[in-house]
């Protein structure tokens, strides 16, 4: 059985995401002796014509898309990826009678209505290194593939996110993503390599599908197999490892071991995650990060109000912001702290608290990262409180962008808030600024000057250039 795998995410900005999700499960299907074929549509410059190109010449009994994002989750700015991925399942359907089977993070979001928009007869929810060669057997042996677990048919209506099957790091395979993908696009565009360390989440963030997604039970990997991983990263040629887990330092212990095993093997590569939660960052914890190398972290507060903690369900307070800020001051990496205002309770009260912490905490070397309003994802606790307000009914699928924002603040009003605080304003960067369609260029450019990534840590002076690059200076 030929099998065609898409990767559909062509969006680079912020930066170039290298799809590990569809490689492993690629490298799972060929595991199980399926003749898999794979398409990377990140740097097309023409998707439907490199699909129909692809189609025409492999023949595929099945053809599966993978679908990476739902929209840009801009509040001010939404844009939705699903015209997009239409337009390439119906192209896939004009070329083919084959079946059309869909999964990524996007679908195991919102699967039901999903396969229904796209016309797709099948979607993979949750991990799909199991489901997915599942699949492929009942298709290839014309059975029907009801009951196998995360697979939803477009028989099935209404489905939202059925229980998801976790597989288990231990018969994972090795993925050697170079058979995939042309590896050196994705360095010379400053990538970085991904890699995890563990997959399920046990925290119940408000906002967050991520413990539906990959299960409340932690999975963790061996440390040392994580050491390795990031050895490869270098002697592969990259220059930054990003570990890609919901949290990184939870649980802290094994967190410190895989740090540790870096350390031993003289690791020289900057290490990154964009996902460190303040409720652990013991001085033992930053002192192993930094034995391991890491360059730049990003912090997951959300907010500096215990009422706004309290209302998101993060699970620590601000007392404990504090204590973590004061021992990220010893981390040797840029840190970028995130905050996400316009939740339910946010107030002018809320959102000065926010300010007061960052004045007080955060160092001229810090970035802070501000999002306004929260996409509501179905079955979480925030979309029960927007049906609940009246801000979404209870029938929308919200396959396209909603966000709740408090009623009892404006947006402008929360900027402004921020935009007066002594906070340098070129170390502050919001969503909409990762918009811009220079930043695949300057990706670019940094990776040929020899500037190690991530890039994000170069945003005060990105905004100091575009900010005088609008302001039309260079007219005069």
């Amino acid at each position: 059985m030929r099998v065609l795998v898409v990767n559909t995410n062509c969006e680079r900005s912020p930066d170039t995401i290298i799809p590990i999700g569809a490689c492993c499960v690629a490298s799972s299907a060929k595991n199980a002796g399926y003749d898999i074929h794979f398409l990377d549509l990140t740097f097309s410059r023409s998707p439907r014509t490199d699909v129909i190109n692809a189609i025409n010449k492999i023949k595929p009994n099945v053809i599966a898309l993978s679908v990476r994002n739902i929209d840009n989750c801009d509040m001010l700015y939404p844009k939705s990826y699903m015209p997009f991925m239409r337009d390439l399942a119906e192209t896939c359907r004009t070329v083919s009678d084959s079946p059309l089977v869909i999964g990524g993070s996007g679908v195991t979001c919102i699967p039901g209505p999903m396969l229904a928009y796209l016309g797709g007869d099948y979607a993979i929810v949750g991990e799909g290194e199991g489901s997915f060669p599942a699949l492929l057997s009942t298709l290839e042996e014309k059975k029907d593939p009801a009951g196998v677990p995360g697979v939803v048919s477009a028989a099935d209506e209404n489905v939202l996110l059925p229980p998801v099957p976790c597989h288990s790091f231990s018969s994972a395979p090795n993925v050697d993503l170079s058979e995939w993908l042309d590896i050196g696009k994705y360095q010379r565009s400053g990538a970085a390599m991904p890699v995890q360390t563990k997959r399920g989440c046990s925290f119940h963030c408000s906002y967050c599908l991520y413990p539906k997604m990959e299960g409340e039970g932690i999975r963790l990997r061996n440390a040392d197999e994580v050491a390795s991983d990031v050895l490869l990263a270098e002697i592969s040629g990259f220059r930054s490892v990003e570990f890609v887990d919901s949290v990184f330092n939870a649980p802290e212990a094994h967190a410190i071991s895989c740090c540790e095993a870096i350390a031993s093997k003289d690791n020289r590569i900057p290490l990154q995650s964009l996902e460190v939660n303040p409720l652990y960052a013991s001085a033992g914890l930053v002192q192993a990060m930094n034995s391991a190398g890491f360059s730049a972290v990003g912090c997951t507060a959300e907010s500096a109000s215990d009422d706004m903690l309290e209302s998101l369900n993060k699970g620590f307070g601000v007392e404990q912001l504090h204590q973590a800020a004061r021992q990220f001051r010893k981390l040797n990496a840029t840190k970028v702290w995130v905050f996400m205002l316009g939740g339910p309770g946010e107030t002018e009260k809320t959102v000065a608290e926010t300010v007061r912490f960052i004045e007080k905490e955060l160092t001229p070397g810090d970035l802070v990262y501000i999002t306004l309003g929260i996409r509501i994802l179905p079955g979480t606790e925030l979309n029960k409180t927007a049906i609940k307000e009246g801000l979404v009914s209870h029938n929308d699928d919200l396959l396209w962008p909603k966000f709740y924002f408090s009623p009892r603040l404006e947006p402008e009003r929360a900027m402004s808030i921020i935009a007066a605080s002594r906070f340098p304003s070129a170390n502050i960067i919001s969503i909409s600024d990762g918009n811009s369609r220079l930043l695949p260029l300057f990706q670019k450019m940094a990776h040929a000057l020899h500037i190690s990534p991530p890039y994000w840590r170069l945003a005060p002076q990105w905004n100091r250039f575009s900010r005088a690059f609008r302001s039309g200076w260079w007219r005069d």
